[in-house]
């Protein structure tokens, strides 16, 4: 004789199960840092050794830089005065400062300060000239570019 299984305790089952899971997720830990070709790598693991790298604890939005001679870290994340975790706006991205980035802009800046016309290409590929509302909308850019990617 088999037992029987109600419609509700089926119910009750996954939601349970995805309450356990959800959970399990949102106290994960990621590393990140950037790779050899410049790109962000976001992991459960950490990095190669000899890169620096940041733990990430998703339950408490806490950040610990780690540097590359310091190695892997335990995966305590909870913020104490012993792991020097800092509080980080997720919302704002971390823009390291770049020389090539900052010269260019600082290139298009200054050309965009000449009386010259400015040209650039459509979505075609056909050259178009800007006109002053677009001039100073590019010019805004190229500030905030400045601000950004170069050393003060």
């Amino acid at each position: 004789m088999k037992p029987k299984v109600s419609l509700l305790s089926i119910v009750l089952t996954t939601v349970l199960m995805t309450f356990s899971a959800s959970s399990t997720v949102a106290d994960a830990v990621i590393y990140r840092w950037i790779d050899e070709r410049g790109s962000p790598v976001n992991s459960d693991r950490p990095p190669p050794t000899g890169v620096d790298y940041e733990v990430v604890s998703t339950s408490s939005r806490m950040v610990r830089s780690v540097a590359s001679e310091e190695g892997a870290v335990p995966l305590k994340v909870e913020p104490s005065a012993s792991n020097d975790f800092q509080p980080v706006d997720s919302r704002a991205p971390i823009i390291e400062k770049n020389p090539e980035y900052c010269q260019r802009a600082r290139d298009n800046l200054q050309a965009l300060d000449t009386s010259a016309k400015i040209r650039i290409r459509n979505e075609e590929g056909e050259y178009r000239y800007i006109n002053d509302e677009e001039k100073l909308s590019q010019r805004k850019r190229a500030e905030e570019s400045i601000t950004a990617y170069c050393e003060k």
